[in-house]
């Protein structure tokens, strides 16, 4: 009965947005991080992945992936699929690139229920490449014509089309000025073109430690954060995108206590605290420090209010610092879901 099409679309319809968030093994330098579900109060850990670097979740799937891993060839690089709900997971096959970073994202084209993982891959001395794998195949294919840049953070997928922004530099070779150009790019996963969207030239330069890519009430949207980080003033401006093929933007800018900007920074280089998506018109900010202060805090976009919720840590987790670092790469907005791997590849 759960695997029955409608059952598992009620079901997901049903659930609630949850974090996933990452911790290191303290007990393994540079070795494997443990997956966390934060929801209701309550930070529990599932056990059975072997967890590195996370895609955002698509209707209750996500992909692991390692970068370069020195003392383990056979593990670099490798991406899996997998639903944390059912603990099922496929591991892809080998890829043709093998540089020295990828970021991957998971995609979902509604009008044929097809999954597909893209995958771009840049090094120092080469150009971006991009391939793409769709869930029941056999091999990754290259995709052309790709932007030259890829973007570090994570991409979101919403109504078949994968965003992630980021800012190119513009100058010239002859020039002593440094020219900066926002840009969100698209790719529609059902055609597997990409497309820039238009940005509002008004909008601060994307920075990957100040900014977050997430979604409100079904659209795009940049929560940015420089304001808070540089301690100029607590306003948050979240940018949400109404209309993608024309680039039209709606501004959100939200007061935060003041407490915020004197927040102490665990590392100069990382934030005092990351914005997540959440159900309806909510984010979730969550300090950077999470397994310190154990809380995070609700804010509803509307109405500008900002409430705290205390995370209760679980008793078994004796290994994880209590003074460990989240950066957005640790950080997956979840759904439950009983969506099946081996249902998907055995289509």
């Amino acid at each position: 009965m759960i695997s029955d099409p409608s059952f598992v679309e009620a079901h997901q319809s049903r659930s609630a947005t949850t974090l996933l968030i990452s911790f290191p093994d303290m007990r393994r330098p540079r070795g494997r991080r443990h997956l966390f579900s934060i929801s209701d109060g309550e930070a529990r850990q599932l056990s059975g992945f072997p967890h590195w670097n996370s895609s955002q979740s698509v209707n209750g799937l996500i992909c692991i992936y390692e970068q370069l891993v020195r003392s383990s060839p056979k593990l670099s690089f490798r991406v899996i699929v997998c639903n944390p709900s059912t603990r099922e997971r496929v591991t892809l096959p080998p890829t043709h690139f093998a540089f020295y970073h990828q970021n991957i994202s998971l995609g979902f084209d509604p009008s044929t229920k097809t999954y597909k993982i893209l995958r771009a891959w840049w090094g120092s001395y080469r150009g971006t490449m991009y391939e793409i794998f769709t869930l029941g195949s056999h091999a990754w294919r290259i995709i052309k014509d790709g932007p030259e840049f890829a973007s570090e953070t994570k991409g979101i997928c919403l109504n078949g089309t994968i965003y992630w922004a980021a800012a190119f530099d513009l100058s010239e070779d002859d020039s002593n000025l440094v020219v900066m150009e926002n840009r969100v790019i698209a790719f529609d996963v059902g055609e597997e073109k990409f497309r820039s969207v238009p940005v509002p030239p008004e909008a601060p330069i994307w920075d990957k430690y100040k900014s977050n890519i997430i979604q409100i009430g079904g659209h795009m949207a940049i929560a940015d954060c420089q304001e808070v980080a540089t301690s100029i003033s607590t306003a948050m401006v979240v940018w949400k995108l109404e209309d993608s093929v024309n680039g039209v933007w709606s501004q959100k800018r939200i007061l935060l206590p003041e407490c915020w900007i004197h927040r102490p920074v665990p590392n100069p280089r990382f934030r005092r605290f990351f914005v997540a998506s959440s159900d309806g018109d909510k984010i979730i900010l969550i300090p950077s420090g999470f397994f310190r202060d154990f809380s995070v805090f609700q804010c509803n976009i509307e109405e500008g209010c900002l409430w705290r919720e205390a995370i209760h840590r679980p008793p078994q987790d004796d290994w994880v610092s209590r003074s460990s670092i989240v950066i957005s790469r640790q950080v997956c907005e979840y759904v439950e879901s009983l969506v099946s791997l081996k249902e998907i590849c055995r289509l």
